[in-house]
């Protein structure tokens, strides 16, 4: 998806600035996020359904950035796609890269609002 290319390319080029391995915390927040939106689709999904099913969602939020980083670890770094992310100056907001930030931060608050949905109604 594009929003993971934009975080890719905004987070690695501040990365770059800073860490002798640029990767290690974009991954990291890549993996956060996309574990973020994972649980708050399937909180979605059962919210809409009805489906009264127990889930431990403590486990989603252990396993989900350690499965997520491996993934995306194998597709930007071993696949080359994260060389070509960073040739592409498509992928530059320029002053609106602090979307990139609300997006993250309402993708946490999102998780929290469709759980509590869920479990409450």
């Amino acid at each position: 998806m594009r929003i993971y290319k934009l975080i890719y390319y905004h987070f690695i080029l501040k990365s770059k600035k800073k860490n002798a391995v640029p990767e290690i915390p974009v991954y990291a927040m890549l993996s956060i996020v996309q574990t973020n939106n994972l649980i708050a689709v399937v909180n979605l999904v059962l919210l809409i359904t009805k489906i009264d099913t127990e889930y431990n969602v403590l486990k989603f939020a252990l396993f989900g950035p350690i499965t997520f980083y491996g993934i995306n670890h194998y597709y930007f770094s071993i696949k080359g796609n994260g060389a070509r992310i960073i040739k592409d100056q498509t992928y530059s907001l320029g002053k609106y890269s602090f979307l990139l930030d609300v997006y993250n931060i309402t993708s946490i608050i999102l998780v929290a609002v469709t759980y509590y949905f869920y479990k409450n109604f």
